[in-house]
């Protein structure tokens, strides 16, 4: 994110940690101001009537307010330190909120017939033509190969690497060779962590999206919440928390090697593998879309072009950050992306062929995306948790405090009112 941007988001944090103990202090303070009232009224009760109402609103607040404090607090902790069944509530169930969590994104986003709905009036291979023809979308593409392909091909044995273009670029797109290859390859990236430097580019990526896209996180997001929590801004505190919270977790993948999402996305990446060379549906449809987008001569002819160049840059030092090699992947991808869009064949094709292995591959890999979630949560410092969800909502529920002390004296003087009534 962009330095204005971590400022903004680091001065929203410091107003709600100004703003929870205010919260806390004026809600406390209204239960004290209670207590005296009553204490007043108790020393004159036999100076009025007045004060016998006086005493029954004070008496009734004091209720509803140390009530409403004791649920509050036992969402986050045992009030007053004491191990009261069912307090705690978050610390106690983050297992079990980590668990439905990534159940949840596995069946309500990622399942085969959500995917297969969503997808079903999805021009995909138009925006990825759009994508590839746009310049500045070729251009970070490029750049991400470039800056990953160094550092892959130092660590990858020659030798391996050119009996492997050998035997496969041959029968590129013929019978089963191409998803085996690709299963293959992927098992050598990760076999000593190679594909670390492609993951690497992946963050960075994903993190200027996250920037770009962040209007429209917070739109969703607002227009998913009730419209009783937005007129307390909870929607924006909730955009503010989910946005932090992928951040911070971004930043914890990129910093730290041996962290669990990069072993799960390892073990994501060898699954998959394993599928590419033992799955016959999965490996079937893959080698279509790829042979129908090579079946296309302009499309190969563009293939040739990009493979050429992509050669070339890494042989004249791909570290350049204005090299030729750059510059010509990135023209060709823009090349491939504008031949892709002028073509409606193979664009319904390879539309056809993208929704039928998104939905494949939705219903392989749904429950490990959840399975990943369930695990990133589980990762988490529960005292850091608890600390940032407090921050975030903490000043609004301590306005249910300060609710549940005004309505239970205000319930207090009914009762007291009816019970002058009957009597």
């Amino acid at each position: 994110m962009t330095d204005h941007t971590d400022q903004g988001a680091h001065a929203a944090a410091e107003d709600k940690a100004l703003s929870l103990p205010t919260m806390r202090l004026v809600a406390a303070g209204l239960l004290v101001l209670m207590g005296l009232l009553y204490l007043l009224a108790l020393s004159q009760h036999d100076q009025g009537a007045g004060w016998g109402y006086a005493r029954a609103f004070a008496e009734a607040a004091l209720v509803g307010g140390l009530a409403d404090w004791f649920a509050v607090t036992a969402i986050f902790r045992h009030p007053l330190g004491l191990p009261i069944p069912h307090t705690a509530v978050i610390p106690r169930s983050k297992e079990r909120i980590a668990h439905t969590l990534g159940e949840f994104v596995a069946v309500n986003f990622l399942a085969p017939e959500v995917i297969s709905a969503r997808l079903r009036n999805q021009d995909l291979a138009t925006s990825l033509g759009r994508q590839l023809a746009d310049p500045a979308t070729a251009r970070r593409v490029a750049d991400g190969v470039m800056d990953a392909l160094p550092a892959i091909s130092d660590l990858l044995d020659d030798e391996v690497v050119s009996d492997f273009m050998r035997r496969q670029i041959g029968d590129f797109s013929k019978d089963e060779r191409l998803s085996a290859a690709v299963g293959r390859g992927l098992q050598l990236l990760t076999e000593h962590g190679r594909h670390q430097g492609v993951l690497d580019a992946a963050l960075s990526e994903g993190w200027r999206a996250l920037e770009e896209h962040e209007a429209a996180i917070r739109a969703q997001v607002r227009a998913r919440t009730s419209w009783v929590w937005r007129l307390i801004s909870l929607d924006a505190r909730a955009s503010d928390a989910l946005i932090s919270a992928i951040e911070d977790t971004l930043r914890q993948i990129a910093a730290e090697p041996a962290h669990p999402a990069r072993t799960r996305i390892t073990q994501l990446l060898q699954k998959f593998s394993d599928d590419l060379q033992t799955s016959p549906e999965l490996r079937l449809q893959i080698e279509q879309v790829v042979g129908d987008i090579l079946a296309h001569p302009a499309v190969a002819t563009y293939f040739a072009d990009v493979w050429r160049a992509l050669k070339a840059a890494l042989r004249s030092g791909a570290e350049t950050p204005q090299s030729s090699a750059r510059l010509a992947l990135a023209e060709g991808i823009e090349r491939f992306g504008a031949a892709l869009l002028d073509d409606a064949v193979v664009l319904e094709t390879l539309n056809r062929r993208l929704r039928a292995l998104l939905t494949e591959i939705s219903g392989r890999h749904g429950r490990d995306v959840g399975a990943l979630i369930s695990e990133t949560i589980r990762s988490w410092d529960t005292r850091t948790v608890v600390e940032k969800l407090e921050q975030s909502v903490g000043p609004d529920l301590q306005y249910i405090r300060i609710n549940g002390t005004v309505i239970g004296g205000l319930i207090g003087v009914s009762i007291h009112q009816l019970t002058q009534w009957l009597t």
